[in-house]
């Protein structure tokens, strides 16, 4: 698996980032309300990224990214699908143009605010046409990361007995993870904005995976808690070689990936973090929330 820097397809993702916005939107819009936004996440598929159900006044309908080939699907409860080809070339108000008039074809209009979020532009949907490229070698390679993450993700996130969030995929920044609650809530601050503030109102350990859209460039795993972290919580030593804190704690893939047993270095890392933060935060049922399943072994394939 090759390690794609944010350097090497900046356009494709300044592009792709806006599309995949586009459908987030839709799904904050119409799914009903949950906490911290749980129902507005997009969710990883074998091909891609998908809505799940979305409710309409005229049935469930879902949008769904396919990577492999190069897709924007809407598919509703009658069987009727509408395909958008992913090509380079196409600028984000092309596009917005044509997924707002295939909404409204099924019957799905949905009106959207327009505007980026956590992007580095704010220019509007329907006026962004310096973002257009497309590169399907660069988004194949990228998604290939996400399903190699999500899968130790799933499979960290699995045995969780509290209240905890699925593996999402958060299309503001184009990030992936899952959130452990210690089942306390917190008093925000009424003058933040909604989102944050209704995203973090209860006390929380996260862990997931970014794809380095920022100043540390590359992929990288990382997990924090919140509220804010204590002094001493930075200053914690994690026991996994290479993972550092700058502002969270940030385990890059490719030092990962050079270990001799990758993915066991990523369990240790997001463990070790769930173990500081529960220690700092004071977490309670801590027995009853990591007490073993007990479940009998899966079988892939069984003989009768």
């Amino acid at each position: 698996m090759e390690v794609l820097k944010y350097k090497d397809w900046q356009n494709t993702v300044d592009t792709l980032g806006m599309y995949i916005q586009m459908v987030g939107k839709v799904a904050l819009e119409r799914i009903p309300q949950e906490p911290e936004w749980e129902s507005a996440m997009l969710h990883i598929t074998p091909t891609g990224i998908s809505t799940g159900n979305i409710p309409s006044e005229n049935g469930m309908f879902q949008i769904s990214f396919n990577f492999v080939k190069h897709q924007l699907i809407i598919l509703d409860e009658n069987g009727r699908e509408v395909i958008t080809p992913l090509k380079d070339g196409v600028s984000v108000a092309q596009f917005y143009k044509t997924f707002l008039s295939k909404l409204e074809f099924l019957g799905c209009r949905t009106d959207i605010y327009p505007i980026p979020q956590e992007w580095n532009f704010t220019t509007p949907f329907e006026k962004d046409e310096t973002h257009k490229s497309y590169d399907r070698e660069a988004v194949e390679k990228w998604f290939e990361m996400v399903k190699y993450a999500h899968k130790i993700l799933s499979k960290f996130a699995a045995p969780f007995r509290g209240r905890r969030s699925k593996v999402n995929f958060y299309w503001g920044c184009l990030d992936m993870g899952t959130v452990r609650y210690s089942g306390k809530f917190l008093n925000t601050d009424p003058s933040l904005p909604v989102g944050f503030r209704y995203g973090v109102d209860a006390e929380e350990i996260e862990f997931g995976f970014n794809l380095g859209n920022n100043s540390i460039g590359e992929p990288y795993f990382f997990g924090f808690m919140w509220p804010n972290n204590p002094e001493e919580y930075k200053k914690i030593p994690l026991p996994v070689e290479k993972s550092y804190y700058n502002d969270q704690f940030i385990y890059k893939l490719s030092d990962c990936l050079a270990t001799s047993n990758p993915e066991e270095s990523a369990m240790k890392f997001f463990q070790s973090i769930y173990d500081a933060s529960t220690k700092v935060q004071g977490w309670e049922n801590l027995e009853s929330y990591n007490k073993p399943l007990e479940l009998p072994p899966q079988k892939t394939r069984r003989r009768y």
